[in-house]
């Protein structure tokens, strides 16, 4: 067994999601039922959606599945014209954003009984799917019992990889000041900006992304006796040469729009075992890119991103088991979703290294190793 008395560690990890989920066979039949689409569009939406081996989404909207006369948040009409504005869906996302992230917040203190909420020292916080101030850092520290004097950071509008720099931070703040107790709150309402545009990478977009939240505990202190935690070792970030369009993420018109290439899992192919070798450069390996990696978090991005890294690292079928499992009883949620991978491998009570990625806008790749352990 490994020593756990030195590192920066995150101790436990909660999530929160929705009430509401919906079957993707339910979320086709809702978006071909769009008088916008004609033929073509409900062909491609077919092939999308029978391909992306998610089996259900959660979402702050309630309307897919009502009749149309019941609908809250889209306009009662089958047209769903015009779409809600901007201000409507933020206004949702506030509202949300302050009850996953009290939720998933709770849940961590709950887990952490030995824990005092009064000695967290940093609040960091992320998002990229809306915007207030005061924002839901404000609200879990006035409704949860934090101290008042917690110092607050927000990580915001950097994509699906967000969390990577959540925990980069968490680990610079333990680094330098060991007594500090760094909370990290993620919330990604990613299905607030669905829009009905016949293009195919709205489209896209529209059949894997979904909302969720985490939330996490890092510190300097070691893991309690008998508890697995994470160690987190070394980050490491790269921006894709000439990727600055195959993934964006803009404020639009009506919400905000993401433009998805179809190129990207190709260059994630192309690149990800340059970057697996970077992150171990500095330990000893067996001469391939995998090295001594027992447990693989691969953020769920899709299907296909997940079929490409298995391939250019040639890993074995049940290598990225847990990053497929969150792809298909959550979808996409964002920057939140490496964390409900990183939650389902702490609940495995395993040890091991551990190699962490996610892709977002830029085209960006942020990647850690970590280390599980037991205290």
């Amino acid at each position: 067994m490994m020593s756990t008395n030195q590192g920066v560690w995150l101790h436990a990890i909660q999530t929160a999601v929705p009430p509401t989920s919906y079957p993707q066979e339910l979320a086709l039949d809702f978006m071909k039922g769009l008088p916008l689409y004609g033929d073509k569009e409900r062909a491609f939406l077919d092939r999308i959606y029978q391909g992306t081996m998610i089996d259900r989404r959660h979402s702050v909207i309630e309307d897919y599945g009502k009749p149309v006369d019941q609908y809250q948040f889209f306009v009662a009409h089958e047209s769903l014209l015009p779409e809600p504005t901007v201000s409507a869906r933020n206004d949702l996302f506030v509202t949300w954003a302050n009850r996953l992230s009290a939720e998933a917040v709770s849940g961590l203190l709950t887990a952490l009984p030995e824990l005092d909420r009064s000695t967290i020292t940093h609040l960091i916080t992320v998002s990229c799917t809306g915007f207030s101030a005061p924002g839901f850092d404000y609200h879990l520290v006035t409704t949860l019992g934090l101290s008042d004097r917690i110092h607050r950071y927000h990580i915001g509008f950097m994509g699906c990889y967000a969390g990577f720099p959540a925990m980069k931070l968490a680990h610079t703040i333990c680094s330098a000041d060991p007594s500090a107790r760094v909370l990290i709150a993620d919330v990604e309402l990613c299905t607030l900006h669905f829009q009905f545009k016949p293009e195919q990478d709205t489209m896209v977009a529209n059949a894997l992304f979904a909302d969720g939240a985490a939330a996490a505990l890092v510190s300097a202190e070691p893991p309690v006796t008998g508890r697995t935690a994470l160690r987190l070792d070394r980050f490491f970030s790269r921006i894709l040469a000439e990727s600055d369009s195959a993934m964006t993420w803009r404020l639009g018109d009506i919400a905000f729009d993401m433009r998805l290439s179809a190129y990207v899992p190709r260059l994630i192919k192309r690149d990800i075992a340059a970057i697996v070798r970077d992150t171990m450069a500095e330990e000893p390996t067996t001469g391939d890119a995998t090295g001594d990696t027992a447990w693989w978090a691969i953020h769920p991005g899709g299907r296909a991103i997940l079929d490409r890294v298995a391939t250019a690292l040639d890993l074995q079928p049940n290598a990225l088991e847990d990053s497929f499992a969150v792809l298909r009883d959550y979808g996409n949620m964002s920057s939140a979703t490496i964390f409900f991978v990183l939650k389902r491998m702490l609940e495995r009570q395993a040890e091991g290294s551990v190699f962490a990625v996610a892709f977002g806008p830029g085209l960006t790749i942020e990647s850690a190793r970590m280390t599980l352990a037991r205290g």
